[in-house]
């Protein structure tokens, strides 16, 4: 019982934490961010801060490796080999995971993120993409890292606008769009 309570505890400090810079984060980038200005806005002290983090940016650091690995579960689960049914509903629970984790995601994504999460996000969809491409296209492997690289950039973009504009769009609608996007192309759109 008294195991449970503390887990409690510790779970509601790193949460405390977690929207304490998530907050910080819409207003400053993340070298501007102090442990003090953390745990003012958490409303703890410094020593409850530095028994779970280092410092800020180890905080930043695990928030973004829970959303990597929540990604990546979705990848893996779902192959992302080309627009199909099971593509769309990979891309649909990505994007209901970044619904559900808005405020974070946003932040992440946006001007005061960290540029090597976002590659790293890129990186981890191009991979998987292009592998699959390979696998099923007759074009060389430059030019496919080309087109996937322009295309993923393109759709993590739209990810950003369609968080920054309050996710009007349902999931499934975004998923389809997505797909439509990185397996056809715009010109998909014209037709």
């Amino acid at each position: 019982m008294k195991s449970e309570k503390i887990d409690r505890r510790i779970k509601y400090t790193k949460t405390l934490l977690k929207n304490s810079l998530v907050d910080l984060m819409r207003e400053y980038p993340i070298a501007k961010i102090s442990v003090k200005m953390l745990c003012e806005t958490a409303d703890i002290n410094r020593s409850t801060f530095y028994a779970h983090y280092s410092d800020q940016f180890d905080l930043l650091i695990t928030l973004e490796r829970e959303v990597i690995t929540e990604f990546e579960k979705h990848i893996e689960r779902h192959g992302f080999q080309k627009h199909d049914a099971q593509t769309v509903q990979g891309l649909n629970e990505i994007l209901m995971y970044i619904a559900e984790n808005a405020d974070l995601c946003k932040v992440l994504l946006s001007d005061y993120g960290d540029p090597n999460f976002q590659r790293e996000i890129m990186l981890l969809a191009q991979q998987k993409t292009i592998a699959e491409l390979r696998k099923y296209q007759s074009i060389d492997s430059r030019t496919s890292e080309y087109l996937q690289s322009f295309a993923i950039t393109g759709a993590l973009n739209v990810v950003q606008k369609w968080l920054q504009d309050g996710m009007i769009e349902s999931t499934e609608m975004m998923a389809e769009f997505t797909a439509r996007l990185l397996y056809k192309g715009i010109s998909d759109f014209y037709s």
